[in-house]
């Protein structure tokens, strides 16, 4: 169609061009005929004025012999104005436009007629001059007058036959340019009115050929209007053949998109009236505000009433509880704002009853008009499962809390997770610390990684249980570990369960029995070996000693035999000391001042016979005694025993001199008396710490290892506890712990 229009204009502006050009170029033509006539009758007007002239000229000449002559220069000048005439004639048929009209031929007879009647006018003009100055001679007057008038009739004849020759060819000219000036004038009328049925006729058939497809598409669009998709259009071609096209795809396209609308709508429309959830749309704005327009069957099961009688209800005024409607003008407002509210209310049902809801709800628009879409579930046996989880779970942490043994989760990255009571008390955490990311080796190991023979992060990589005891020393105490690994639903492990008893006691009570065990053993094994050996060694050294008496003896041998004899003096003290660590004497229990006797202790230990005497005035001593030390019933000289075994090892461990701390103090919560024994000297390896109180353990050269063993073995019997600390290069703290025992009044009367 584009190109049919195109094609048209085309025509159509060719066709007013052309005519353009036709009007233009005729216009011109006859213009420039009536130019050519115009010029034709300005020389026929100058030829008549010629003539006019000539005749002038002729009067002049014939009144000459008369009463009525004309004056002399009156007729000079009318000869003069024949003259210039004459000149105009010939300036004339020199000039273009002359020369245009005429051919070559023809402007050059008419000039060979002017050059003769120039000459016939100079030859009359000279016959004037002649006759007008010979006044004298009357004959020769009359002939030059007879001349002249001869001449003038002459120019006379030839200007009148120039001047009829161009009145005949001027008007031929004039009525043959007439004959085309109408002519062209009919083309031009008939031009003119042939446009108009022309424009006519082509808007007649442009009309046709655009209202046509036009009228076709309307009445597509009419009858798609009424809701016939499946009307196509056809017979179209060109653009309107494309519009037809897209037309009839629109309408497929439409139909589809009805079909699926259709479908949607009852999809949604099956989703509504089959959800579980109460769902309902309410009126937002307006004076029936809350209103409900429409509400699925859940709704109506849900609050005991019909779906007709849920749409005469308002969903505020009717449903919520009254608490629940003061705020819904701030829900409603939240929901205006974009929000999608999403809480937990309580509505009525129709006999009354209160229930729990949580509803969902915001700002739905359709049609220009908005509305609230809500959707509501009942939570009731929801709400009956949290609360009996919550139950549950105060009755886990009630279980949780109440386990003796320390429980702790962790995670992967050995986090604690939940710590019990036991083991926040024993671990040193807080309720508030176990809701962060705390790290198990911090608190178990005092580190700042986990430990490399830690047994229980090997339950990470095998993902088993694992049971087993250790000593922990950050903590002090032997623990009972069992490492429960937790997994997932892949069976991957995501954390561990500790369960943990602190078996200090235990150990201490089974070390404890372990060793009245050995001692047992050991007492009756020594009693019997000392017996054995005693006597043998009682002759032994009465007959070493009866050598010595005698004079025979050289001084070299006699100093042997005195080496003899103190060696077994010094194996008489070993059997004294194994015999009374393998069967002590029995306490004897009286009142003392433990302070006392540290201070007696203390002056006998600096004046022991066995200390060098610089070593012991190198030796600073630093007391510290409670002054409110309470009066305890023990055994003095075993008390003073194990003091003084202290304090010499004490001075034996600083050989180039230090100081020797004592302390005492009390402890009125536990009701016990702490004494505590420490010195500069070079301390003990940490490998040894733990055997220092065995039998028979000893670092010194000439030592027996019974000295702390006899110490500990006493001050157990007196119901206490001894043990050490130390620091190699720091010296060593030992630490006595002593239960008050009661006083009797008889004993102190």
């Amino acid at each position: 169609m584009k190109k049919k229009i195109a094609i048209a204009l085309v025509i159509v502006c060719l066709f007013f061009v052309l005519g353009g050009i036709y009007i233009i170029v005729t216009m011109e033509f006859a213009t420039s005929k009536l130019d050519h006539l115009i010029v034709l009758h300005q020389v026929e007007i100058l030829r008549e004025q010629l003539l006019l002239n000539i005749k002038k000229v002729q009067s002049d000449l014939s009144v000459s012999n008369t009463p009525h002559a004309t004056d002399i220069d009156t007729v000079i000048v009318n000869v003069r104005s024949l003259d210039k005439m004459m000149g105009n004639c010939f300036d004339c048929h020199q000039s273009a436009n002359v020369k245009k009209m005429l051919n070559d031929l023809a402007n050059e007879d008419v000039l060979k007629k002017l050059h003769d009647l120039s000459d016939k006018t100079n030859e009359y003009k000279e016959s004037l001059s002649r006759f007008l100055t010979m006044s004298a001679n009357r004959e020769r007057t009359e002939r030059e007058y007879s001349t002249a008038l001869h001449l003038a009739g002459e120019l006379l004849k030839n200007v009148n036959d120039m001047v009829h020759s161009t009145s005949a060819k001027l008007a031929e000219k004039t009525q043959s340019s007439y004959t085309d000036i109408s002519k062209t004038k009919f083309v031009l009328y008939l031009f003119v009115a042939m446009a108009p049925f022309l424009a006519v006729g082509l808007g007649f058939i442009f009309v046709r050929e655009l209202t046509k497809p036009v009228n076709i598409l309307l009445e597509a669009t009419r009858r798609l209007k009424s809701g016939d998709l499946d009307y196509r259009v056809e017979g179209l071609k060109d653009e309107f053949g494309e519009v037809a096209s897209s037309f009839n795809d629109m309408s497929y396209s439409l139909k589809e998109y009805m079909h699926q609308i259709q479908e949607s709508e009852k999809r949604y429309r099956t989703l509504f009236e089959s959800a579980g959830d109460a769902i309902f749309i309410v009126e937002a704005e307006g004076e029936e505000q809350g209103k409900i327009v429409d509400a699925n069957p859940a709704a109506a099961e849900m609050h005991g009433y019909t779906v007709d009688e849920l749409l005469g209800l308002n969903l505020i005024k009717d449903l919520d509880t009254p608490d629940v409607a003061k705020d819904a003008p701030a829900r409603i407002r939240r929901m205006f704002d974009g929000e999608w509210v999403n809480e937990e209310i309580t509505h009525r049902k129709k006999d009354g009853t209160v229930f729990p809801v949580e509803i969902s709800a915001g700002l739905l628009e359709y049609m220009d008009h908005r509305y609230i879409l809500a959707v509501n579930r009942d939570i009731s046996e929801r709400k009956k499962m949290e609360d009996l989880i919550l139950q549950a779970k105060l009755d886990w942490e009630d279980t949780f809390n109440t386990i003796t043994d320390m429980v702790t989760i962790h995670d992967r990255e050995f986090n604690i997770l939940h710590a019990n009571k036991a083991a926040r008390k024993i671990l040193g955490l807080s309720s508030s610390e176990v809701t962060k990311a705390i790290k198990c080796y911090e608190y178990y190991h005092g580190r700042d990684c986990p430990p490399e023979e830690c047994l229980s992060c090997k339950c990470y990589e095998t993902g088993k249980p694992a049971s087993f005891e250790v000593f922990e020393p950050h903590l002090d105490m032997f623990l009972e570990i069992r490492a429960m690994p937790r997994l997932d639903n892949n069976n991957q492990v995501i954390g561990l369960v500790h369960v943990i008893r602190d078996i200090t006691e235990r150990k201490r009570v089974e070390e404890a029995l372990q060793r009245t065990e050995q001692m047992k053993m050991v007492g009756e094994w020594a009693t019997g070996l000392v017996h054995e050996i005693k006597n043998p060694l009682a002759g032994i050294k009465g007959s070493v000693e009866v050598m010595v008496d005698e004079v025979s003896v050289r001084e070299d041998d006699r100093a042997i035999l005195h080496q003899a004899v103190g060696e077994i003096k010094r194996i008489e003290s070993l059997l004294k000391n194994l015999l009374n660590f393998a069967k002590p004497p029995t306490p004897q229990l009286t009142v003392i001042d433990l302070n006392d006797i540290l201070d007696k202790t203390i002056a006998f230990a600096m004046r022991y016979p066995s200390l060098l005497a610089d070593t012991a005035t190198a030796i600073n001593v630093s007391k510290d005694f409670n002054k409110k030390l309470p009066k305890t019933m023990a055994d003095p000289m075993q008390m003073q025993q194990v003091f003084l075994n202290l304090l010499l090892n004490a001075i034996e461990a600083m050989p180039e001199g230090g100081t020797l701390a004592v302390k005492t103090c009390y402890d009125e919560e536990l009701n016990s008396i702490q004494i505590m024994i420490s010195d500069t000297g070079k301390g003990i390896q940490k490998e040894m710490i733990n055997n220092i109180f065995q039998p028979f353990f000893t670092t010194k050269r000439k030592g027996t290892g019974l000295g702390l063993a006899i110490t500990r073995r006493l001050i157990e019997q007196h119901g206490g506890t001894i043990y050490a600390e130390s620091n190699p290069g720091e010296g060593t703290i030992f630490n006595i712990l002593l239960r008050v025992n009661e006083v009797k009044k008889e004993q102190v009367a």
